[in-house]
């Protein structure tokens, strides 16, 4: 009779150790851009990954992974459809092709994800699904085959100062031996300058078909197959670029020769080849930094550039902001509300939530160019370009528009000035009466909730037929609370220019919604999280 084969507890955690451990990738959210700093992973089928995501912004946000093909804006979208719901489940959607996913983490927070990599290969987005995060916070994941690497590789190390790579087969070796990791590698502590090394090794082609090698050197280096020559890189340089050949082969086993030589500085060598049926595999134990191949490798996206973060007070930007006028004052509010008030239109030119803006383009080189906002849900309430008030004999006549770069007649600048909070107030007259346009900025991150409080006041006699317009679209209807306005998106815009607002008194007249000018006019513009119902008017 046969006796089962025991094992003790100290055998079965000794296996356990030495399972391969989980590759660790690390993803974070990039502070008040609404992005993820990284927009491609890479991973092998079945292969065992570790995630941290990790928020540093002030606004909440997941990541959720979805199967191939999946629209992730739409579906983040949908939710807004019936947002309790949506909301209660923490903006997660109900959808059956999510099958990795975090909770909403809250800011300056983190969670790891312990998961294996999907068996099947494709490409799976991932993506934040808070309201209005999924146009910019996307991504994937690059699920690959790797082909073959390197065996029996051997090394060989020559002495010498060199500007080219020497004829090694004339030279004597002071070294040679065994790479046990069977990767190129470069482990010499005891010479840091003026060698050379001659790799030698086995690779297997699985099938007939072109192949291509990829080589970066810092310094020179050249890849032999089977004596002729796949990709050369010769010559002092750094290693920035990735040099690529294509070579034909057949299935089976082919001699590998990599030669390379390190004159002075960094000592770096990346190598590797994709071929029919598998993705660029690498041969080497450096990674090349524009490496697109895999597996449980990461491609990081830096900053946006200079973005200007909003603490506990308003920021004020003076610049070119693109889908507004050149005389624009872009003012950046704590709880991720923004807007761009025009001096030129005496008017509210935009307004979005998320980052407030890149400053790079107009600190790097002559600075040149508009900015368009960093945020997301951008809408302008009345157009590019619109004063805010008109006289107007007939209530079907049209709104007088302004003529770009030019000041409306009867208007006249006088500057902004600060609260106590910091907060900004514009002013400017108008036929003689002096009028104020102050903002207060009301956001709720947890909901994605927010909205623009605007109150203008008005000192003076007001002309006969003075009328105010609160907004302007391709379509304003009535609705329960407001007004919901649609409009052309403004240039260079991904959002739909869609959003709501109340204010008493208003009409709508053909394009525009407006009311007779009074001392005090208040006004309050919001996105519409959700669905609102026309009202007969």
């Amino acid at each position: 009779m046969l006796r089962p084969h025991l094992i003790t507890l100290s055998a079965l955690l000794a296996i356990s150790a030495s399972a391969a451990e989980p590759k660790t990738l690390t993803i974070h959210t990039l502070a008040a851009q609404m992005r993820f700093d990284t927009s491609e992973l890479t991973a092998t089928p079945g292969e065992s990954l570790k995630l941290i995501f990790e928020n540093l912004d002030d606004l909440p946000h997941n990541i959720v992974f979805f199967a191939p093909g999946t629209d992730v804006v739409a579906v983040s979208a949908k939710q807004l459809d019936a947002p309790e719901a949506a909301l209660k489940r923490d903006w997660l959607p109900d959808d059956p092709r999510i099958w990795l996913h975090s909770k909403m983490v809250g800011p300056k927070a983190k969670e790891e994800l312990v998961f294996k990599a999907p068996d099947k290969v494709g490409e799976y987005p991932f993506v934040c699904t808070f309201p209005g995060h999924a146009l910019n916070m996307q991504g994937k994941l690059k699920v690959i085959v790797l082909g073959p690497t390197l065996s029996a590789l051997k090394f060989q190390l020559y002495l010498g100062d060199w500007q080219k790579i020497p004829d090694f087969s004339t030279l004597k070796s002071h070294r040679e031996g065994l790479v046990e990791s069977n990767r190129i590698e470069i482990k010499l502590d005891d010479y840091k300058n003026q060698f050379g090394i001659v790799y030698t090794g086995k690779l297997n082609a699985p099938k007939d078909g072109d192949y291509t090698f990829f080589l970066a050197s810092d310094d020179g280096a050249r890849i032999l197959i089977d004596g002729k020559k796949a990709v050369d890189s010769d010559g002092t340089h750094n290693s920035e670029n990735i040099h690529d050949g294509k070579i034909k082969l057949t299935a089976g086993d082919h001699e590998f020769k990599l030669e390379y030589f390190q004159g002075t500085g960094e000592a770096e060598i990346y190598a590797g080849w994709s071929g029919p049926g598998f993705a660029t595999t690498a041969l080497s134990t450096w990674h090349h930094p524009k490496w697109q191949g895999g597996g449980g490798v990461q491609k990081k996206d830096g900053p946006a550039g200079i973005p200007l973060k909003v603490g506990s007070e308003p920021i004020i930007y003076r610049n070119f902001i693109a889908g507004t006028s050149s005389r624009t004052i872009a003012v950046g509010y704590p709880g991720n509300l923004n807007l761009a008030w025009s001096a030129q239109d005496f008017n509210l030119s935009l307004v979005w939530r998320g980052g407030f803006i890149d400053a790079a383009r107009h600190w790097i080189d002559r600075g040149g160019g508009a900015q368009s906002p960093l945020g997301y849900d951008i809408f302008q309430p009345t157009g590019q370009t619109g004063q805010p008030f008109a006289i107007r004999t007939s209530t079907t006549a049209p709104w007088p528009e302004t003529k770009t770069n030019e000041r409306a007649e009867g208007y006249k600048w006088t500057g902004y000035h600060l609260d106590p909070k910091r907060y900004p107030t514009f002013s400017y007259t108008w036929n003689g009466v002096k009028i104020t346009d102050g903002f207060d900025a009301i956001s709720t991150p947890v909901t994605g909730e927010g909205k623009i409080i605007r109150t203008l006041k008005l000192t003076g006699a007001l002309p006969a037929n003075a009328t105010f317009r609160a907004a302007t679209g391709t379509s304003i209807q009535a609705v329960a609370g407001g007004y919901l306005v649609e409009a052309n998106k403004p240039k260079g815009s991904k959002f739909p220019n869609i959003f709501k607002v109340s204010v008493e008194g208003a009409m709508i007249v053909g394009t525009d919604l407006v009311l007779p000018a009074r001392p005090e006019i208040k006004l309050t513009y919001t996105w519409p999280e959700i669905k609102v119902q026309p009202v007969a008017q």
